[in-house]
């Protein structure tokens, strides 16, 4: 029986976090004693399965950076200061940051952590009353619960752990002691399961840019013929040339070779990236299944071509690309976090069998020796929001793998080694494996601001060449690198939320600022103002009055000028695919209400929402094709960018608030909004 391969790829990234002599978030630390090197040590129980795993080099380098000593992070420093001699400030500092952690996984199990989380609610009482005992467990506390499943299960952190509560400050030292000890473990952790031929290891360019707007920033135009662009146009293909051949040569000196495969940064492509990278021997790369729909005629494509490794020839040679199955990605990033472990991978290899099967219907059994499904995550983010930091889940996912007589591990090299089964691709359409489109990156106006702003450092710096002497120019260069990052624009706009976010933003002008210092230029004001700040927001409004005369196109654009609420599904690290609304408009004349539904993009594939209306405990189910409700003279108005629901107004009653939840679901992804409670839309008398 021919075997349906599968290929994990775990993509290990952090942004470059340092500024001037310390880093202003701690992730690379904790991330490092939870995830980095507790991850793949469950891959020696089972010696048959095979993975991928990527790293960022921006990751890396600053793994580096801890284990000198040489830079520390805030969390290190707080954590540090004896307990008993805090200051008040310092305190205030603790309590907002040392809570930062799934509540349910990471502190709710542990008592004392619990009671010191319950007794910091009020903020005044805790500096007021903590003892310095209470301090010192809960500088111990923070750090231990970021300690993976493997890692806390011998030496200081089982013995803390144990404890549970009244600490001392040796105990705490040797705890951070212990974080550096794992952070050191980590590449051996890699480069030992390499030797083993259990994984493979690729990697992202330098600082994680996107390469196909760093490229060209019109390229976002492939996907969005309308979308704004940066003033001036950022055009730097050297640049995308210096992020890739430095990730790929500071791999080299950290695994003693190149890698073969590369995840370009956020799976994001364009005709020339892959020609860079066939310029730079790069022999695989993976991006999104929808790319692939996206860049061929859809009559002439099947569903399950997805699931075979293209090659794609350039005129400097060719290249292989895997397109992510974001279905089952979606599954481990977001899914199974809350279900038994042994039903979410029964449920994982359920799907992989319909898939082996739906292959075999389609193109034949030979097909096999081709087909691999790609299953493609962050593997950091998610694994907070599992039992036992997914361990149980991954057990039991790799015993029902590697006992499999129909499917089989590889990494994705071996993947791309098999002979195209299809022909070969010369043209692929630029986007990402979010919505195969650059708009998390460049979408919203605050994006197109730090745009402008990077693009014009970056034209100055090349205005400046013949005026700098090379040490400078390198300098001011790297910053702009760093700024290049994805992470700095995936954090503007309204798309994802932390309360982090006005760091990422600091950290993006900051290296724009020293650009400009190390050219010798004045940066402009701008370069010194939040750019969300720079003006003014677009937030929730209530409508101001009565609708009156809907005829015609007056009748959507009257809606959009009255009540508005922008709708978040996701607000995380991660992005959720399948997440199709984007916001709400309405409002009422004397008879009707009238709520109008915003897509993200235009689209024409099938959708499911359902619409409660929570105060008169009724519902509208409606769908591309069809709607059912039971709200008597209820009409829908559907377009391929909205649609609009009229409810009578004799329905609702006399409420001053209608009160409104949200269900959607399009394939198999199933999004609520809001995630508790209702929406609260105003009516107009």
């Amino acid at each position: 029986m021919k075997k349906l391969k599968v290929a994990f790829l775990w993509h290990q990234h952090q942004p470059y976090y340092k500024m001037d002599n310390e880093f202003i978030l701690p992730w690379v630390l904790l991330h490092g004693t939870k995830d980095y090197f507790d991850i793949p040590e469950v891959l020696y129980e089972f010696p048959k399965i095979k993975q991928t795993f990527n790293f960022a080099p921006s990751l890396s380098l600053q793994i580096e950076e801890y284990i000198s000593g040489k830079t520390k992070d805030r969390i290190q420093r707080l954590t540090e200061l004896t307990a008993a001699s805090l200051k008040a400030e310092e305190k205030m500092e603790i309590l907002n940051l040392f809570f930062h952690a799934n509540f349910e996984n990471m502190i709710s199990p542990y008592p004392r952590y619990l009671e010191l989380y319950n007794r910091s609610l009020n903020a005044d009482y805790a500096i007021r009353e903590f003892s310095p005992q209470d301090w010192l467990d809960l500088q111990v506390w923070y750090n231990l619960t970021w300690f993976g499943y493997y890692s806390k299960q011998s030496g200081i952190p089982k013995r803390l752990f144990e404890k549970g509560r009244d600490f001392s400050e040796v105990e705490k030292h040797s705890l951070q002691q212990e974080q550096n000890e794992i952070l050191k473990k980590i590449n051996y952790q890699y480069r030992k399961l390499k030797e083993l031929e259990q994984i493979e290891i690729s990697c992202s360019p330098m600082f994680h840019p996107i390469l196909p707007l760093v490229i060209d920033s019109s390229s976002s135009l492939e996907c969005r013929p309308e979308q704004k662009q940066p003033v001036p146009a950022f055009r730097f293909p050297q640049d995308a040339e210096l992020q890739l051949k430095e990730g790929l040569d500071y791999f080299k000196r950290t695994f003693g070779e190149f890698p073969a495969g590369v995840w370009p940064s956020e799976g994001s492509v364009s005709d020339d990236t892959l020609n860079l990278m066939v310029k730079n021997k790069v022999k695989w790369i993976a991006t999104d299944e929808q790319i692939l729909f996206d860049s061929l005629p859809s009559i002439q494509i099947k569903q399950t071509e997805k699931f075979f490794p293209r090659r794609f020839d350039t005129p400097e040679g060719s290249i292989t690309v895997l397109f992510r199955d974001h279905f089952l990605s979606d599954r481990i990033g977001f899914t199974y976090a809350k279900w038994n472990e042994r039903d979410a991978a029964a449920d994982f290899i359920y799907h992989l069998r319909s898939i082996r099967n739906e292959v075999i219907k389609n193109h034949g059994e030979d097909s096999l020796d081709s087909a691999c499904v790609s299953v493609i995550l962050d593997g950091e983010n998610c694994w907070e929001y599992y039992k036992d930091n997914g361990i149980p889940f991954l057990r039991e996912l790799f015993r029902e793998l590697g006992n499999s007589e129909e499917l089989i591990t590889v990494t994705c090299g071996d993947a791309c080694n098999s002979n195209s089964f299809l022909p070969a691709l010369s043209h692929i359409r630029a986007g990402s494996w979010i919505n195969a489109n650059f708009d998390i990156w460049i979408g919203h106006e605050d994006d197109l601001k730090a745009w402008n702003m990077l693009s014009k450092a970056r034209h100055e710096l090349e205005k400046q060449k013949n005026n700098i002497n090379s040490k400078q120019f390198d300098k001011s260069l790297r910053s702009l690198m760093i700024a290049e990052g994805s992470d700095w624009f995936w954090w503007y706009g309204p798309e994802h939320q932390t309360i982090d976010k006005p760091d990422f933003d600091r950290i993006f002008r900051h290296y724009i600022h020293n650009a400009y210092e190390d050219m010798s230029v004045e940066a402009p004001e701008e370069v010194f103002i939040p750019i969300e700040k720079q003006s003014i927001p677009n937030p929730d409004r209530a409508p101001e009055r009565k609708l009156e005369n809907l005829i015609g196109s007056k009748y959507t654009d009257t809606i959009d000028k009255q009540g508005y609420i922008k709708l978040t599904a996701g607000q995380s690290a991660m992005h959720r695919i399948g997440d199709f609304l984007d916001s709400v408009n309405y409002a009422n004349d004397e008879n009707y209400f009238y709520i109008k539904l915003n897509f993200i993009r235009k689209f024409s594939g099938d959708y499911e929402i359902k619409l409660f209306i929570d105060n008169i405990n009724k519902e509208i189910i409606t769908s591309r094709n069809n709607f059912i409700t039971d709200i008597a003279n209820s009409g829908i108005l559907r377009y391929d960018e909205f649609l609009i629901i009229s409810l009578p107004l004799n329905m609702t009653g006399s409420q001053d608030n209608i009160q409104i939840r949200i269900e959607t679901k399009m394939n198999d992804s199933h999004f609520k909004y809001p995630s508790e409670g209702p929406y609260n839309l105003k009516r107009v008398f």
